[in-house]
């Protein structure tokens, strides 16, 4: 198994906005996180991923927005409230 193999970002819109260090740094985290037996190195790849997942959910909040959702469909889809959801990416 090698990190590519746990790819899986071929939205144009998502590779425009993520740099490409970034999802390489994602790719890398979930092979840790596939290939540990060791809690804490899971751990740590975790926490990387999450950091990433951030950038990438605000990506789709944007793709979202520029697709023409509105923030209450994009607060059900987070399931957050609109204005949670409109506070907090706007």
């Amino acid at each position: 198994m090698s990190p590519a193999s746990t790819d899986g970002f071929d939205h144009p819109w998502l590779i425009e906005r993520i740099p490409e260090d970034v999802l390489d740094r994602y790719r890398r985290a979930m092979f840790r996180v596939r290939s540990s037996n060791e809690p804490l190195v899971i751990l740590d790849a975790l926490t990387d991923m999450q950091e990433i997942l951030q950038q990438i959910e605000r990506a789709a909040v944007e793709e979202a927005r520029a697709q023409g959702a509105s923030w209450s469909q994009i607060g059900e889809a987070l399931k957050r409230t609109r204005q949670a959801v409109e506070q907090r990416f706007r």
